[in-house]
């Protein structure tokens, strides 16, 4: 927006301004000058529009703390419970160390037998020579 001392009223073109609208931004002189709460405006219109305004402004507020206190809460409540999760996990492996790491060693095994056979299957399920892969090669070339 334009310098105040730049500006001139838009009822009295040939006066300058001296503030502009709190809520629509327009130019005013001292003559249409509206004064509420600290705020200058264009027209007792646009003091009771702002007037209005700062209700559902603060419902708004209010309506937004209480969200954010309810996402911190539940925040909490998930960080508390991952926490007690965590140490439950703890617990129960330094207890049971021989047995967990045995059940890992085999489940590791397991899925290395799983990934060669599944390897072994892709492998003679797929020709080496095919017409298909002559082709495609061919188009390559």
């Amino acid at each position: 927006m334009a310098d105040i001392s730049e500006s001139f009223c838009l009822n009295h073109p040939d006066t300058p301004a001296v503030a502009r609208c709190a809520t629509c931004g327009k130019p005013v002189c001292s003559s249409c000058l509206v004064s509420r709460g600290g705020s200058s405006y264009c027209s007792k219109a646009c003091a009771d529009s702002a007037a209005n305004s700062v209700g559902r402004v603060d419902s708004a507020l209010e309506s937004k703390r209480r969200t954010d206190a309810r996402s911190l809460r539940r925040n909490l409540i998930i960080f508390i419970i991952l926490v007690l999760a965590a140490a439950a996990g703890y617990y129960f492996y330094t207890r049971n160390k021989e047995n967990v790491n045995s059940f890992i060693e085999k489940t590791g095994k397991d899925v290395q037998k799983n990934v060669q056979s599944t390897k072994s299957k892709i492998q003679k399920g797929v020709p080496g020579d095919s017409k298909y892969k002559r082709d495609r090669e061919a188009l390559t070339k």
